[in-house]
C-alpha cells in the first residue's frame, strides 16, 4: 500500500517551499490553485486513457506529471510518470497495467498533500 504520508509524496517539501517563497505571498497561491487544477485535470484525463490504452493521452498527461512533480519535489511520482510514459511510448500493456495504479495512487495522495495549502508556510509536511 502507497502512503499517504505527505513526506513520502513530497519529500521534505523544501522544493515547493522554495518556489512558493520565490514567488511571494501574492502569488504563491496562485501558483498553488494552478497545480491544483493542473493534476485534477492530469487525474481525469489520465484515468480513462489508462482503461482505454490510450497511448498519446497516456503520453501528454505523463509529460505534465514529469515536468510538475519533478518541479515541486514529487519524486516518486515524478519516476512513476517517466515509467508510464516509456511504457506508453513502447504500448507495453502489462507495464501500464502494472504502474498505472502507483501512479494514479501517488497522484490522488499528492493532490491532497496540495489541498488547502495558501502559503509557503504552510507546505512542509
Amino acid at each position: 500500500m502507497i502512503s499517504a504520508d505527505p513526506t513520502v509524496i513530497l519529500g521534505d517539501g523544501k522544493r515547493l517551499a522554495d518556489i512558493l517563497a520565490l514567488a511571494g505571498p501574492d502569488t504563491a497561491p496562485l501558483i498553488l490553485r494552478q497545480m491544483e487544477l493542473d493534476l485534477a485535470a492530469v487525474e481525469a484525463a489520465i484515468s480513462p486513457a489508462l482503461r482505454s490504452r490510450d497511448w498519446t493521452a497516456i503520453r501528454a498527461q505523463t509529460h505534465v506529471l514529469i515536468s510538475l512533480a519533478g518541479t515541486i519535489g514529487a519524486d516518486r511520482l515524478h519516476a512513476a510518470a517517466i515509467d508510464l510514459n516509456v511504457a506508453a511510448h513502447d504500448r507495453a500493456e502489462a507495464h501500464v497495467t502494472r504502474l498505472g495504479p502507483p501512479l494514479l495512487s501517488d497522484l490522488a495522495h499528492l493532490r491532497a498533500a496540495l489541498a488547502g495549502r495558501d502559503s509557503p508556510q504552510n507546505v512542509a509536511p
